[in-house]
């Protein structure tokens, strides 16, 4: 798959199968993402994989958004980006930086075969005790990734999200020239 074909294939699913991620799997999205771009090469990202095969893996789930927990307790793997130290002022470079590097791991999950799924929707202070995540880091967002599941397994409401047709806004809404409002 090329490049350009990951990033037209790749979608926020919500249909995984429970079965594990290899190693060799969770290695090459970890290095896809160790190479996004970092200004200054400062890296800002601390990055923690809880495979289902942890006994972290159903206490990570239950600190999640409820309507969260019903399909990623499906997922083989959720990888936790946070920051490495955050200031006492909020910098978005980091948040940004964070974001390339989960794009870089979406990328190379779907490259090999995998389902993603972005998210931050849960109580970052038990996730923070549950992974021994300092109090000086904030939780960036996790990365749910899994095998393909069933559809025969979704509910009605999960296998409509996962059907939806993914889209995104014309061209000429979002993009520019030279000025704002100047129609691409």
């Amino acid at each position: 798959m090329s490049i350009e074909n990951a990033i037209f294939k790749r979608k926020s699913s919500v249909n995984f199968s429970n079965e594990n991620i290899t190693d060799s799997e969770i290695k090459q999205i970890i290095e896809a993402s160790k190479w996004a771009p970092s200004s200054r090469n400062n890296q800002p990202w601390r990055i923690i994989a809880v495979n289902n095969k942890s006994k972290k893996f159903s206490n990570l789930i239950e600190a999640l958004s409820e309507e969260n927990q019903d399909w990623t307790k499906n997922s083989g793997l959720i990888l936790v980006f946070c920051t490495n130290e955050f200031e006492s002022e909020f910098n978005p470079k980091k948040f940004l930086e964070i974001g390339f590097a989960g794009q870089n791991a979406m990328l190379m999950s779907t490259e090999l075969g995998l389902e993603t799924h972005p998210i931050w929707a849960g109580d970052e202070e038990k996730v923070k005790e549950l992974l021994l995540i300092p109090n000086n880091s904030k939780v960036a967002c996790l990365l749910v990734i899994g095998k393909k599941g069933d559809e025969k397994k979704l509910s009605k409401d999960l296998l409509s999200r996962n059907n939806k047709n993914r889209s995104r806004n014309s061209i000429e809404k979002d993009f520019n020239y030279d000025n704002w409002g100047d129609k691409f």
